[in-house]
């Protein structure tokens, strides 16, 4: 009788070794990480990007070409210094910089009329040697030369417009709130010269008051909000009404003569020129651009004249400086030049006129400083 071969969960014990064996050989090649390894290739081609974009240059002022920033360079005492001026004279963003021929970005000047051009002027040609100053029959400052009064006018309506704007609400004030002196002290400038000019406008009997008023704006503290909005509301509005030609009811009493450095800081006054030259350079770069423009080159040229003439008077301390006067005159005389190029169109002696009047600044910059 065979023995019965030995069984386990009714198979045979042989079949059930073939299969553990069978097993583990399958695991073994597989191996414990899986798939077989990806094989080596050679580095692939890189491919295409696109490249980022680039930068455009800054854009230049028409008629300049394109020039390098000057970075203010120090001297050993430790000065800001741009071609040997001092970086930090008397505002922050002084004439000289633009004295150096740099570009600059086009300025729009309010308004865009002006009054028709003024009755001749003597050529600049005619005027004395620097340390002379052009006089009326009667001794006094010759306005009716240096500033005729139908330009006088159309710069008070400019500044008239310009507030008008930016006094229409509180928010309209927040963003302009930080230039309102520059104009303001300008305007009672206008207004002193109104009261000591031989001819006559509509408000001029009451220019006093508008010359106090306009002051008495520049002299605040302005700052943002409506507070500060509602300080210079009312004297706002009646400087507007003076302008049309009323006098309104509760103005305070004026000085009929006040000198001119008691109405208008100096600090602003060299704000507007800065305005004025800037925008003469930028704006009037050739003939075509001066015939175009004539009427406010000849209005922004006379008020360079006034405010280059007022600075020398009483109060402002330079009246006896000989050093100081010898830039001021010639820059008076200069902006005159311009006048009388302007209306001839000749650029070439228009553009004369303008570098000297650069001359003039860039260099009593130099010397002069708050």
């Amino acid at each position: 009788m065979n023995r019965p071969a030995f069984r386990w969960d009714g198979k045979p014990f042989y079949f059930l070794f073939v299969l553990i064996c069978s097993t583990l050989g399958s695991g073994i090649l597989t191996g414990c990480g899986g798939s077989e390894p990806a094989p080596v290739t050679s580095q692939p081609a890189p491919q295409p990007t696109t490249p980022a974009p680039v930068t455009p240059p800054p854009q230049v002022a028409q008629n300049t070409q394109s020039t390098p920033v000057k970075e203010p360079a120090k001297q050993e005492d430790g000065r800001k210094m741009i071609d040997g001026i001092p970086y930090d004279v008397w505002f922050d963003n002084p004439l000289a910089v633009a004295g150096n021929q740099q570009a600059v970005s086009p300025v729009a000047l309010p308004g865009n009329t002006v009054a028709a051009t003024p009755t001749s002027t003597p050529s600049a040609t005619e005027m004395k040697t620097a340390d002379s100053q052009p006089a009326s029959a009667a001794g006094g400052v010759d306005w009716k030369t240096i500033i005729p009064m139908p330009v006088l006018d159309s710069l008070v309506k400019d500044i008239r417009n310009r507030l008008t704007k930016n006094m229409q609400s509180v928010g309209t004030y927040n963003t302009s709130y930080l230039e309102l002196p520059t104009f303001t002290s300008t305007l009672a400038a206008l207004a002193g010269i109104a009261t000591e000019h031989p001819d006559d406008i509509g408000w001029k009997k009451n220019a006093k008051y508008l010359r106090d008023l306009a002051a008495g704006i520049s002299s605040k503290q302005l700052m943002r909000g409506a507070k500060s909005y509602r300080e210079i509301q009312v004297p706002y509005e009646q400087m507007i009404v003076i302008m049309n030609g009323s006098l309104p009811a509760g103005v305070p009493d004026s000085e009929d003569k006040k000198p001119l450095s008691d109405v208008a800081s100096m600090g602003d006054l060299m704000k507007r020129i800065d305005i004025a030259s800037k925008w003469l350079k930028s704006n009037v770069g050739n003939a075509d651009a001066l015939k175009s423009e004539k009427e406010k080159v000849i209005e922004e040229a006379h008020l360079l004249a006034a405010v280059a003439k007022v600075i020398t008077t009483e109060g402002y301390g330079y009246v006896d400086d000989k050093g100081f006067l010898g830039h001021a005159n010639p820059m008076m005389e200069a902006s005159l030049q311009m006048v009388e190029a302007a209306k001839a169109d000749n650029f070439p002696e228009f553009d004369k006129g303008l570098t000297r009047v650069y001359k003039a600044c860039t260099e009593c910059h130099s010397e002069y400083k708050e």
